[in-house]
């Protein structure tokens, strides 16, 4: 659902997601304001898009969503290092079994803002994101 829709049908119910999803960027440190005149001549300055969704349980989460069709190859990232940390069916199936066997107790976690946690590691990989208004 787009913002839009979203602030047209709850307005409090999606801004309360929209401040939690905004007080996860700032708890991980995920970007810091900076001034335009501060920005190097040539970088590339894009934008982004609030898509709210509302969970099966009834909770209502939005995500910033950076307009990544614009970014540019070796300029906003390197895609041979990109990685994403992902694992396939099989894998799941085998840790699964084992535990079984070992008798382990398993617990399911939903690790809210999991994907904040990653790190830039060269200046290079400094993205600049326009504010919304």
């Amino acid at each position: 659902m787009k913002y839009k829709e979203a602030m047209a049908v709850d307005r409090d119910g999606w801004t309360t997601a929209v401040d939690e999803e905004h007080q996860q960027m700032i708890d991980n440190k995920v970007w810091r304001l900076v001034k335009m005149e501060d920005i190097p001549p040539g970088a590339k300055i894009l934008t982004f898009t609030l898509a709210c969704k509302l969970k099966s349980n009834g909770r209502k989460r939005t995500r910033i969503n950076s307009r990544s069709y614009k970014q540019v190859d070796g300029v906003h990232y390197d895609s041979i290092s990109i990685r994403a940390p992902i694992t396939n069916q099989n894998s799941v199936h085998i840790v699964m079994v084992l535990a079984l066997m070992a008798g382990w107790v398993g617990h399911i976690n939903d690790v809210k803002g999991a994907f904040l946690k990653g790190s830039l590691d060269q200046e290079a990989e400094t993205m600049y994101m326009k504010v919304a208004e």
